[in-house]
């Protein structure tokens, strides 16, 4: 009976070895199977928005998209954005400009700097969204053409602020100041209604950088740290340094 009871102790004491995870001296443990962390994408998708340079506004055109050409002024400052945006250690992946003329010609002068030339979408094309109701703010459009505007640019903001999870990216887009304000409110979860209420200079560039997870933060806005200051014009007085309007015409979008 002794031995019997012995025994039962020792089949025990091995099964409470076994069960808690240790094993007789010489005994082999079981191997354990663990899944790799999986890699975590961390590719930022950068946005370089430029708005056009600096036009004469011709009171006589038509037809906004073919008229209103840049002034010298306005092919200077697009030369010098150019060269900005080659000078960046970053490959641009695409190159990518409205069809109003004075966008065009933007894109080209920056191209023979950057050695690139522009590709054209309309998405990208000047137009006049929905704003804030104020008293200083006059009707620019009608409701069917501000509609139709904002239907535009919600298929550009679609199209271009996506994340690149897998790498970085940088992108350049010339646009206008309408479009690249309304996108700036779009992508911060601003009101858009309330675009008006930035002022954009010339040339100027505006950084967006979209996380993986679709996340866009604003990294500047309306740079125009590569025009001399006496060559840097806005709508309107700007940020209060630039040159009298007697002396320089500063495009109205």
């Amino acid at each position: 009976m002794r031995t019997f009871v012995r025994g039962l102790v020792r089949v025990a004491a091995a099964g409470i070895m076994v069960a808690s995870g240790f094993a007789p001296a010489g005994a082999q443990a079981p191997a354990v199977s663990v899944a790799p962390a999986a890699k975590r994408p961390t590719g930022v998708h950068y946005l370089y928005l430029i708005r056009h340079g600096m036009y004469d506004n011709d009171s006589t055109v038509t037809d906004d998209a073919k008229g209103n050409r840049l002034n010298a002024l306005g092919h200077e400052q697009a030369a010098l954005v150019g060269r900005r945006i080659a000078e960046l250690p970053v490959k641009v992946r695409s190159f990518v400009a409205s069809p109003y003329l004075r966008a065009l010609e933007t894109a080209q002068d920056m191209g023979r700097e950057m050695k690139r030339m522009p590709v054209v979408d309309t998405l990208l094309h000047e137009c006049t969204p929905r704003f804030e109701s104020r008293p200083n703010y006059s009707r620019i459009a009608s409701d069917a053409e501000m509609l139709a505007c904002e239907a535009n640019l919600e298929a550009a903001f679609t199209k271009y602020f996506v994340p690149t999870p897998e790498t970085d990216t940088y992108d350049v887009l010339v646009a206008h100041g309408n479009v690249i304000r309304w996108l700036l409110c779009k992508s911060l979860g601003l009101d858009p209604l309330l675009w008006r209420r930035f002022t954009i200079g010339n040339c100027s560039i505006t950084a967006f950088a979209v996380s993986p997870d679709g996340m866009i933060r604003l990294a500047t806005y309306s740079d125009t740290g590569h025009i001399p200051v006496d060559k840097q014009t806005w709508t309107g007085k700007g940020a209060g340094w630039m040159v009298p309007v007697k002396a320089v015409k500063a495009g109205s979008r």
